[in-house]
């Protein structure tokens, strides 16, 4: 399955990255790749718990990725740094119980 992550640099170093379709479905690394790696794994654990609850995962769509793209960068604006953020697709492998 793929999902669209953000993707931008941390303050401190290295990268954060969120998927928007998974709410507070975040991690980080110390580059992108780690990041990257990292967020795959939290992907699959968000949804392994998810779906333990719910019968679907939510839906990605352009308005909701939208929205926390204009999110991280009025936050990126307030705190002074620099409005480089990135978008890119992972692919995620799920189990998904019928």
């Amino acid at each position: 399955m793929k999902f669209t992550v953000i993707l931008y640099p941390a303050q401190e170093g290295g990268y954060t990255v969120i998927c928007p379709a998974l709410p507070g479905c975040i991690s980080e690394g110390n580059d992108r790749e780690e990041a990257l790696r990292n967020i795959r794994e939290a992907i699959t654990l968000w949804s392994e718990v998810w779906l333990e609850i719910n019968r679907d995962l939510p839906l990605e769509t352009p308005a909701v990725v939208a929205e926390e793209l204009e999110k991280c960068l009025r936050e990126r604006a307030d705190e002074g740094l620099p409005l480089t953020i990135e978008t890119t697709e992972v692919d995620v492998e799920l189990v998904v119980r019928a």
